[in-house]
């Protein structure tokens, strides 16, 4: 995977700005088959980005306190410098650029087994919340047993469209897609290694891609967001990301646990 960064960051006015190239905003600019989002639709998003890793330069991350990231280790495992980007919907326009003090891995993981990919990011400072930063509503302890097949998601992130080499990443704007969760079964048809703390939805009108790595997967329950995955790895072909093969989550239900005990998370009853 090759990605591209442009980090011209500037200061306008207290708000951030990272230039990007002007092809990559036109309308084929999505996570591959997805459409552009309002700003204030996913605030508990985040962009981090990587210096000091031969695997990414950029991921995605679910923020889950003012101090708190969850992402896949993955992307943090050789423990390089993080910056994590907040309020970020519009690439041109990041609201927070805050440092990460302490990256913890999962003691379990490993990428040769696809197993336990999770870290918790401890940023050097709390951010300030406001419409466009906001922390996630993780399940509730009611979730854990739920496998949720057949719910509608929605997945986000601002990785590749899959429609064309050298991609810059992250795309100017914030891109999410609309697509169900599948049995763990079918999912193991695409992919070797699914395990009960995976989450599986559909790759058959699109999917995340390479830079997705991270965001989060939504469903929405009593008119409430609420975030059941993290996205961990996807199937890159010739022709783009997941083109009729599923993506492979994060099941977060399995993590309620360590999460609480290593972070200032509030799990809910």
């Amino acid at each position: 995977m090759k990605f591209v960064l442009l980090l011209s960051a500037l200061a306008v006015g207290g708000v951030f700005a990272i230039g990007s190239p002007s092809d990559s905003a036109g309308p084929n600019s999505r996570i591959t088959g997805g459409e552009q989002t309002d700003p204030r639709a996913v605030p508990f998003i985040v962009g981090i980005l990587i210096s000091g890793s031969n695997r990414h330069a950029f991921c995605a991350g679910i923020l889950i306190s003012p101090t708190h990231v969850l992402t896949t280790a993955s992307c943090v495992s050789n423990q390089p410098i993080l910056t994590v980007l907040l309020g970020a919907s519009d690439m041109t326009r990041i609201q927070e650029f805050i440092g990460v003090a302490n990256i913890l891995i999962h003691p379990n993981y490993s990428s040769l087994l696809n197993r336990d990919d999770v870290a918790i990011l401890t940023m050097d400072r709390a951010t300030p919340l406001n419409e466009y930063i906001q922390v996630a509503n993780l399940p509730r302890w009611g979730h854990v047993g739920n496998t949720f097949n057949g719910f509608g998601t929605t997945v986000s992130g601002w990785g590749n469209t899959g429609n064309r080499d050298n991609e810059p990443v992250p795309i100017p704007n914030l891109n999410s897609i609309r697509t169900p969760v599948i049995s763990n079964t079918v999912c193991g048809l695409s992919h070797n290694f699914i395990r009960d703390d995976h989450i599986c939805t559909s790759g058959d009108n699109g999917g995340p891609c390479d830079g997705d790595d991270g965001g989060p997967v939504t469903i929405t329950e009593a008119g409430e967001t609420i975030v059941i995955g993290m996205h961990s790895f996807h199937y890159s072909g010739l022709f783009g990301c997941d083109r009729g093969r599923s993506a492979v989550h994060i099941r977060l239900t399995s993590y309620l646990s360590w999460i609480e005990a290593n972070s200032n998370a509030v799990i809910r009853t």
